[in-house]
């Protein structure tokens, strides 16, 4: 794995590629070397860029080194597929493809027909690609809570075509509950898990539930909110937090966009009633600014900042934002 990360990281893309290539050719299973190698690879420049060590450019260079290596190893899928047929697509508003694109050439080397959609695809057109082609099932990937309402989008349009919904990634693979307050018909933990979850359903399809779903309407008119919270918070946190006044406008920028994310972070813990949601960003907020030189006595002010808007926007938020103080308070 070192070998790879290293080479895309810097942006050797021949080289990265090849030794991807020259694993499979030796006999490593394509699945191992997308697991073991590329997602690890993956991982590895996240945690890099939560430390500070490199930059959302160098991000964006090894994840197109990335890429380019998994349309590299998918000559290797079977030329005829009978697994069943899947749509896999990334939540309504997520950019982040990447693990999608794993996970599609992973089934399609299983032996699935996959039509692998990419980032934020809108929903009507989700909707008519299914209508169309009437796949086994909708898998939709989801990696961040505040994508939450785009699971629910897609929920919807796949239900009322009458296509089963299978919900993945981070923010939900180990929470069937919380998959399931999304619409979801069945959560997507890992390959082996959807292969038998479409075999079930091939053998028993009347089981699946295509009910709509519905998310509370008081949180989206909070969640759309979001920006102008922000912005009042900011304003307000100027006159909390003396050193702002010396910040770059990149550096405001960046205040007013964490702002925002806390506010949405908070909308999604609401949306599926979970407190742990809004507590577990706010550890790894903390982390990053700490790891960029800002103190945790900033984060602490500018869930102060946010109280006053979020008490008349939404009590709620409110409620969350002092529990957020006291958790970042007991923190070690």
């Amino acid at each position: 794995m070192d070998q790879f990360h290293e080479r895309a990281l810097t942006g050797r893309t021949s080289e990265a590629v090849r030794f991807a290539v020259d694993l499979l050719d030796s006999g490593a299973p394509q699945e191992r070397i997308i697991t073991d190698v590329l997602a690890r690879s993956q991982r590895e420049v996240g945690d890099q860029w939560q430390r500070d060590e490199i930059s959302v450019a160098d991000e964006h260079v090894a994840t197109g080194v990335t890429e380019t290596a998994l349309y590299a190893l998918s000559p290797s899928r079977p030329d005829e597929p009978n697994l069943g047929r899947v749509v896999v697509a990334c939540a309504e508003g997520d950019w982040h493809s990447i693990a999608s694109h794993m996970f599609s050439e992973q089934l399609r080397a299983a032996g699935v027909t996959v039509s692998f959609l990419g980032a934020s695809t809108p929903s009507g057109e989700v909707a008519r690609f299914i209508e169309r082609y009437r796949p086994d099932a909708l898998i939709v990937t989801c990696n961040l809570p505040i994508f939450f309402s785009g699971v629910v989008s897609l929920a919807n349009v796949a239900h009322d075509v009458g296509v089963p919904l299978l919900v993945g990634g981070r923010a939900v693979a180990n929470s069937p509950q919380r998959a399931s307050r999304l619409g979801s018909n069945a959560v997507a933990k890992d390959l082996n898990d959807v292969l038998a979850t479409l075999a079930r359903w091939r053998e028993s399809p009347d089981e699946v539930d295509l009910a709509p779903v519905s998310l509370d309407t008081r949180v989206a008119a909070f969640e759309s909110q979001s920006m102008d919270i922000a912005q009042a918070a900011h304003a307000r946190l100027s006159t909390l937090f003396s050193p702002i006044s010396r910040y770059t406008p990149r550096q405001r920028d960046r205040t007013l966009e964490d702002l925002r994310y806390i506010v949405l972070f908070m909308a999604a813990s609401e949306y599926v009633d979970e407190t742990s949601i809004f507590t577990e960003f706010l550890a790894w907020l903390d982390n990053v600014l700490q790891s960029r030189g800002v103190p945790r006595a900033a984060l602490v002010l500018g869930l102060e900042a946010l109280i006053p808007e979020l008490h008349s926007a939404d009590p709620e938020g409110g409620r969350l934002a002092q529990l957020g103080v006291e958790f970042l308070s007991n923190l070690g």
